[in-house]
């Protein structure tokens, strides 16, 4: 997702809120973002989160704003390695 923390908004915060219910009902949540790196906030790599929330800060580029465009040869591999490593069965 190009929305998520250390970023602060609507879309942020519902991901945030949706995540923390899931983990509460005992499902394992993941978030695959891009990274950041703001000044003294500097987000790169897996960090966890409260309530055992996982986080991948992948080196996709972003662009205007945050944004990213991911492409399917760039990206799909690391996400695909992600996918498998982490068992993980919806997206």
């Amino acid at each position: 997702c190009d929305f998520f923390y250390p970023r602060l908004g609507g879309v942020e915060m519902h991901l945030w809120s949706l995540a923390q219910h899931l983990i509460k009902r005992g499902h394992k949540v993941i978030v695959i973002t891009h990274y950041y790196n703001h000044n003294s906030n500097k987000r790169i790599g897996v960090r966890y989160l409260s309530g055992m929330l996982k986080v991948y800060y992948c080196p996709i580029v972003p662009l205007h704003d945050e944004d990213s465009m991911p492409t399917f040869s760039a990206t799909l591999p690391l996400l695909r390695h992600i996918f498998i490593r982490e068992g993980i069965q919806i997206v």
